[in-house]
C-alpha cells in the first residue's frame, strides 16, 4: 500500500501528539504535588467505582430505581430550563421586535414628514419667488432727469 504525503503528514502529527502527550505527562509527575493529586483521583475513582459495583451486586432494583429517579428529576429540570427558555424568547419576541417594528414605524413616517415638508418648504419658495416679481413688476420705473 502506497502512503500518500497528506496520510504520511498525518501520520507524523498523531505519533508527534501522543509522544507529546507521553513526556507533558511524564514531566507532570515528577512534580510531587501533581503526583499526589493523580493518585488521590485515580483511588477516588477506583472507591467510587467498587462502591457502586457493590451496590448494584447488593440490590440491583434500589439502584436501578434511584438511576431512574434521578434521572427522571433531571429530565424536569430540562423541561423547566426549555419553559423558561421559551418564555424568554417569547418575551423578547414580543418585546424587543415589537419595538423595532414601531421604530421602523415611527422611522417611515418621520421620513415620510420630511418629504411633505419639502414639497411644502418648494411651494413656498415659488409663492415667496412670485410675489418679489409681482412686486418688481409694480414699482413704478425709475425717471429720467431730463432739463
Amino acid at each position: 500500500m502506497v502512503q500518500t504525503s497528506d496520510d504520511q503528514n498525518n501520520s507524523k502529527l498523531v505519533k508527534g501528539m501522543i509522544v507529546g502527550g507521553i513526556i507533558g505527562g511524564a514531566l507532570m509527575l515528577l512534580n510531587s504535588s501533581t503526583r499526589s493529586k493523580v493518585k488521590e483521583t485515580a483511588m477516588d475513582i477506583k472507591d467510587s467505582s467498587l462502591d457502586m459495583i457493590t451496590q448494584v451486586k447488593e440490590n440491583p432494583s434500589e439502584v436501578k430505581d434511584d438511576m431512574i429517579n434521578r434521572f427522571k428529576s433531571a429530565s424536569e429540570v430540562l423541561k423547566e430550563a426549555i419553559s423558561d427558555a421559551q418564555a424568554l424568547y417569547s418575551m423578547i419576541n414580543d418585546d424587543v421586535f415589537s419595538k423595532v417594528s414601531e421604530v421602523k414605524d415611527i422611522s417611515t413616517d418621520a421620513v415620510s414628514t420630511v418629504m411633505e415638508a419639502k414639497e411644502e418648504l418648494a411651494d413656498i419658495g415659488s409663492k415667496v419667488a412670485e410675489a418679489g416679481s409681482q412686486l418688481k413688476e409694480a414699482s413704478p420705473e425709475p425717471r429720467t432727469n431730463s432739463k
